[in-house]
C-alpha cells in the first residue's frame, strides 16, 4: 500500500515539472514573438508618387521608418515626390523596417559644360550624353571643317565650356559643310522612333526638321509613317537639309502592311 502511494506521488510529481516546463517553453516563445516579431511579417505599401510628409504624418505607414537614400532630377515628374523605393511595394518585412527612398530632387543638378568644337558629330553626342545633356538640334553652315562642331548653344545663345548647366539640358549644335555642295541619298525612315530617326539622319548627313503628331497620340509611343523629301531608289537631299516628319500610333495604323506597301513600291 505504501509502495502505491510513493508511485502515485512520483507521478504526480513528474507530472507538475512537466508541466512547468511547458509552461517556461510556452512563456519564453511568447517573449520571442513580443519583441522580435517572429512569423508577423508586414507588407510593404507602394509610396510612389506621394510626398515624404504626407507618409511621415500618415498612421497608416507607423509601422515603418524612412530615409531619403538618394535624390533625382526628373523633369517627368513632380518635384519632392518619391521615385522609387526600397524594399519595393508588395515585400514582406518585420515590423520597423527601414524604407530607403529616392525622391525627386527640388533643384537640378548642374554640369560644368564641356567643349566640344572641333568634335565629329558622333563624338559631341557621345560626350553630351557622359554629361548627362542631350543633343538638340543639328544645322550646318559653310566652313571648310566638315561635319565638325562649330557652335554649341541652348536656346540660340552659345554656351561657352565651363559654364554650369542643368543635366538634362538640351544643346544645339552647328556644324561646318565643308566642301560638300552636291546631293546625299535620303533613307527610309517608315516605321522609325523619333530617335531611331535621329541617329540615321546624322549618320546621312541630315538633321530632322518639322516633325507633326496626330491630336490624341501619345508622342513616346509613336512612329514615322511618312517623310518628306519621300524616300525611293534615286531620292537625295542638299547636304545638311532637313527632313520634315509625320508620326502615328501603332494603334491607329497599320505599320506592317504599309512598309510591306513601301518595299514593293520601291523594287
Amino acid at each position: 500500500m505504501l509502495s502505491i502511494l510513493k508511485e502515485k506521488k512520483f507521478i504526480i510529481n513528474l507530472s507538475l515539472v512537466m508541466l512547468l516546463i511547458l509552461i517556461i517553453i510556452w512563456g519564453t516563445l511568447k517573449s520571442l514573438e513580443k519583441f522580435t516579431r517572429h512569423g508577423q511579417a508586414i507588407s510593404v505599401p507602394d509610396l510612389t508618387g506621394q510626398f515624404l510628409n504626407e507618409i511621415e504624418g500618415n498612421t497608416e505607414y507607423q509601422n515603418f521608418t524612412f530615409t531619403i537614400a538618394d535624390s533625382v532630377y526628373d523633369l517627368s515628374k513632380e518635384k519632392g515626390t518619391i521615385l522609387s523605393q526600397d524594399p519595393k511595394p508588395s515585400a514582406l518585412v518585420k515590423e520597423g523596417r527601414v524604407i530607403y527612398l529616392t525622391i525627386v530632387g527640388r533643384n537640378p543638378k548642374q554640369v560644368i559644360m564641356p567643349e566640344l568644337k572641333d568634335l565629329s558629330l558622333r563624338s559631341a553626342s557621345s560626350v553630351l550624353e557622359t554629361y548627362g545633356l542631350k543633343v538638340g538640334n543639328i544645322s550646318y553652315i559653310p566652313d571648310i571643317a566638315t561635319n565638325a562642331v562649330l557652335q554649341q548653344k541652348y536656346r540660340g545663345e552659345i554656351v561657352p565650356a565651363g559654364q554650369l548647366v542643368r543635366i538634362g539640358t538640351v544643346i544645339d549644335l552647328v556644324l561646318g559643310l565643308g566642301e560638300q555642295k552636291g546631293l546625299v541619298p535620303v533613307p527610309v525612315l517608315i516605321g522609325l522612333t523619333h530617335s531611331e530617326a535621329f541617329v540615321l539622319l546624322q549618320q546621312s548627313a541630315l538633321v530632322v526638321g518639322l516633325e507633326h503628331f496626330d491630336e490624341g497620340d501619345d508622342t513616346t509611343s509613336v512612329r514615322i509613317y511618312r517623310q518628306s523629301p519621300i524616300y525611293s531608289k534615286n531620292s537625295s537631299a542638299i547636304y545638311g537639309s532637313k527632313v520634315e516628319l509625320w508620326y502615328k500610333s501603332d494603334k491607329n495604323f497599320n505599320f506592317d502592311e504599309y512598309l510591306e506597301k513601301i518595299a514593293l513600291d520601291t523594287l
